[in-house]
């Protein structure tokens, strides 16, 4: 029976390139500080009295969580009622007084933190599966939650960015239930065209094709093969991701 032998010099040998491999993967590593994360770092160092009612979210270049937040919340010892706090992985920075938003821009309203139920970490899965679904690479994501209008629920709009800062596709979808709003998607081809394939115009033509096809006698079997924008109802098929891209219009926009 042959036994291995390896001399503490060949284990050191062997140990070297692995640690060596481990700390370039942590130097390099993208994944940054999560949306709730923040917020408890802001309720650890202020207290929950700062998360209650939140304005707005943002976190910049994330691969796939930013490095950075900036969070603006209601302050009612400030004189506009708003105050911005900015948190990292290393600190929390209370940065006053906020004078984004009023008296020139009146704030969308008011989400409630309590609300708060799909993080960053779980909306940028959802973003992955919408993008693959269009076919759309990026390269990172910028992240804002902010209120659904005229009321407390958070959403997100997460927008798929290019390297150069060049805006590929946002979705935007409920912070509470995860319930999808809306996806856009640009199709950058030659020349500076570009198509829009946006899911509240598309989807309302394809309810209404839909509509056209029961009033039919018969139902699917009966579909006029024809669209109303005369294309054949074939090229439906032909899109697995259901966005419409065939029905997208293709406008003419500067060359990146």
């Amino acid at each position: 029976m042959k036994i291995l032998n390896i001399y503490p010099k060949q284990i050191l040998l062997l140990i070297f390139p692995l640690f060596l491999t481990f700390s370039s993967a942590q130097e390099d590593d993208p994944l940054g500080l999560s949306a709730n994360a923040a917020l408890q770092k802001i309720q650890a160092q202020y207290g929950q009295y700062f998360a209650d009612k939140i304005v707005e979210i943002r976190g910049f270049k994330g691969q796939s969580q930013p490095r950075e937040w900036t969070v603006v919340v209601n302050d009612e010892r400030s004189q506009l009622r708003l105050r911005s706090v900015r948190v990292s992985i290393e600190k929390t920075i209370n940065e006053g007084e906020s004078t984004k938003f009023y008296p020139n821009n009146l704030p969308t309203g008011f989400a409630s933190s309590d609300k708060i139920k799909i993080d960053s970490t779980k909306a940028f899965q959802v973003l992955i599966k919408e993008a693959r679904a269009a076919k759309i690479g990026f390269d990172y994501v910028d992240y804002k939650l902010r209120s659904l209008e005229f009321g407390d629920e958070p959403i997100w709009v997460l927008s798929a960015m290019k390297g150069k800062g060049i805006l590929l596709g946002q979705v935007v979808m409920s912070a509470y239930d995860a319930n999808l709003f809306r996806t856009v998607w640009y199709y950058r081809g030659d020349r500076g065209y570009i198509k829009v394939v946006d899911s509240a115009l598309d989807g309302i033509k394809k309810n209404q094709l839909n509509d056209e096809a029961l009033s039919v006698p018969g139902g699917d079997n009966q579909v006029s093969p024809k669209t109303n924008t005369g294309k054949s109802s074939q090229s439906d098929q032909s899109n697995p991701s259901g966005l419409g891209t065939e029905e997208a219009e293709v406008k003419p926009i500067r060359p990146n």
